[in-house]
């Protein structure tokens, strides 16, 4: 079973940093995290449409220069919002990136930065729009859809859209989720685990990967 770090590992190091991104390829098998577009359309690493919740700043994501971006201060670290492109060049050899589409429209540029780097890609999102447009750009990276409720008609979709995996909450994650996404060739990865003991649970019953807050969760 995969231990992807989401948002490398957030529960433990600052989210969507470059020193969490660094930890977490330590110990994970794949690091997730959440991309937007700036002001001058590079994709940038930060969960929320505003600044406000992690940095010292405030104002939408998409108003704003990637050189202003990058001289905030994320949580008390002093590292600014990276770009992408620093993230996967901060990326250790061997351990995989999984990129959670914020936003429909930067696509393309994903697809055409991480086409110059050797690290696994996958590109998750809610947004089957952003995956439809993922698959048109370029059908050979792989992609999955993030289900918080109803999880049959996620199966349903991720199969039509080709993806290779969907990413169901945990609250949603039993025997039949695991059979009928198995039997459409979609690998399941669960949201969020915190729990080691949840973790061994999944593992037993056939998971294919968690996405976990803390590499404590993550089995060895």
């Amino acid at each position: 079973m995969r231990c992807i770090a989401h948002r490398g590992f957030a529960g433990l190091y600052p989210e969507n940093t470059l020193t969490a991104v660094r930890q977490a390829g330590q110990q994970a098998d794949m690091i997730e995290v959440d991309v937007r577009q700036c002001r001058s359309g590079d994709p940038v690493v930060i969960h929320d449409e505003m600044v406000d919740r992690v940095t010292d700043e405030t104002g939408p994501v998409a108003d704003i220069s990637l050189a202003t971006l990058q001289s905030m201060d994320v949580l008390g670290t002093g590292e600014g919002v990276p770009s992408l492109e620093a993230v996967l060049r901060a990326m250790p050899d061997g351990v995989g990136l999984n990129i959670d589409l914020k936003e429909r429209d930067l696509v393309e540029s994903v697809i055409d930065l991480t086409s110059d780097f050797d690290t696994e890609i996958l590109l998750s999102s809610r947004d089957i729009d952003a995956l439809g447009a993922a698959r048109e750009a370029d059908p050979d990276v792989d992609r999955a859809l993030l289900v918080d409720s109803s999880s049959e008609a996620g199966i349903e979709r991720a199969a039509s859209l080709d993806c290779a995996a969907i990413h169901p909450h945990w609250r949603l994650v039993d025997f039949a989720l695991l059979e009928r996404a198995h039997r459409s060739d979609l690998n399941v990865n669960v949201w969020t685990v915190s729990d080691p003991e949840k973790a061994r649970e999944y593992e037993k019953m056939g998971v294919d990967g968690i996405i976990a807050e803390e590499p404590a969760a993550c089995l060895d």
